[in-house]
């Protein structure tokens, strides 16, 4: 019994010290659904609803102390939107100033780079809180948009993707919240849940797009991810 309980003693005391302070720098995996829409600056950009995507990163934390940190990484993002806007490059060979309204599925692919300061607080035993905020940068892989419209002799039954990379820019700035509740299961691990919002404050539209249409497109999303830091 005596060497039950030194051993269980043994195992709480190494226990706590791990758990007493995060490392200086951490790295992690996550992972999670995003919800995804588009927002903009003009009437001519309409958002048609909420779409299911898909995000996983990795992250690099430098604590400066036990609360204080840089966050830092790579993320993947696979977004799914639906929006409409008007689009006058369709008819204008043939009627000047005569404006389609499309609508459009959009699968887009970027990669994302974050960079954020954090705030970490303890709660209880191993349990801490911790919030983000910073901005991103995001790089544009591809695009595939699938159209639907009808005015006159121009239409489209939007049935099939298409590539529309050329319509959008290769980068977008973006502002990226988090806040998230972790898990230490030692010094070296810990698991965690977070819900980000990241809000894009550039046109995702190529310039000539903006120009010719009038139509501004702003890419939203919250990700509800899941993940562990080691």
């Amino acid at each position: 019994m005596r060497r039950i309980l030194l051993i269980f003693s043994l195992v709480v005391m190494f226990a706590t010290m791990g758990n007493a302070q995060p490392k200086d720098v951490r790295f992690g995996l996550k992972v999670g659904p995003t919800f995804d829409w588009a927002s903009s600056g003009s009437t001519a950009t309409k958002n048609d609803g909420m779409r299911v995507g898909f995000s996983v990163g990795v992250i690099h934390d430098r604590y400066f102390n036990d609360h204080v940190a840089i966050s830092s990484g790579v993320n993947l993002n696979l977004l799914r939107m639906k929006y409409s806007f008007t689009d006058r490059r369709l008819v204008e060979d043939f009627l000047e100033d005569a404006n389609v309204m499309v609508s459009r599925h959009l699968k887009a692919t970027n990669v994302e780079i974050p960079l954020k300061a954090k705030l970490r607080f303890e709660i209880f035993d191993s349990f801490s809180a911790f919030m983000e905020a910073g901005g991103g940068i995001s790089f544009n892989i591809k695009d595939l948009c699938k159209d639907s419209y009808e005015f006159y002799w121009v239409s489209s039954d939007g049935k099939t993707y298409d590539n529309c990379s050329y319509q959008y820019r290769l980068l977008q700035l973006s502002m990226v919240f988090g806040l998230g509740a972790e898990y230490e299961i030692n010094r070296n691990l810990c698991t965690f849940v977070q819900i980000s919002f990241d809000h894009a404050f550039s046109n995702a539209f190529v310039r000539s797009l903006e120009k010719q249409t009038g139509s501004i497109l702003r890419n939203n999303f919250i990700g509800v991810e899941a993940g562990i830091m080691f």
